[in-house]
């Protein structure tokens, strides 16, 4: 047979048989469609990750002391709890390729100003937390590279609590109470947004 003679007899079935036809086109279709949809929802939410983990950066480790409290007894050890201290920030600068360690201590808190008080996430770092995050100041400075036996009360704040603290005042210089202790605000981190469902501000 010709091609002619194939292509005759293949429009001949596609006009007898319309309705086979037509869900057969339909079959297609929907196949396409949901291929396309499906590749376009993984490639978002793959992007959404990737943004989400690389806001603080792609070359950082996080390091966790052990657990407080263990089962059972291995051999003669009683206590295998080694809590991190400064010293260990110490040792992790003198490693090759490791261009900034960062020490956390965090918790929440209430922090008050004159009769306004919110309750946050307060997290205690050094000063190497704008380079080591990728968070940057957006009014007055970050903490200073001060010995831990030296360090003053200093804080720097998010944009939110800026904003429900200090709604028409300029907050540097100002004092604020973290649950016991005073601090003087020196610094205001730019607006983060939320990751990972966490509210950077």
């Amino acid at each position: 047979m010709r091609a002619t003679d194939y292509s005759i007899l293949a429009f001949s079935s596609l006009k007898f048989s319309r309705l086979r036809t037509y869900l057969t086109a339909l079959g297609i279709a929907v196949g396409i469609a949901a291929v396309v949809l499906l590749t376009a929802l993984g490639g978002g939410a793959q992007e959404y990750m990737l943004g989400q983990f690389t806001q603080f950066g792609a070359n950082l480790i996080t390091v966790h002391p052990g657990k407080v409290s263990t089962m059972g007894v291995s051999g003669a050890v009683i206590n295998n709890v080694r809590p991190l201290s400064l010293d260990d920030v110490k040792s992790l600068h003198s490693i090759r390729n490791v261009l900034a360690a960062v020490p956390q201590a965090q918790g929440n808190l209430p922090v008050e100003r004159g009769n306004r008080t919110r309750w946050t996430m307060v997290v205690g770092v050094n000063h190497e937390v704008p380079q080591t995050w990728k968070m940057k100041v957006a009014q007055g400075r970050f903490l200073p590279d001060e010995a831990p036996e030296q360090a003053r009360n200093l804080a720097v704040i998010g944009d939110k609590i800026k904003q429900e603290l200090f709604p028409y005042t300029n907050p540097l210089g100002e004092l604020i109470r973290v649950g016991q202790e005073r601090f003087r605000v020196i610094g205001v981190m730019e607006s983060k947004g939320q990751i990972l469902g966490f509210d950077m501000d």
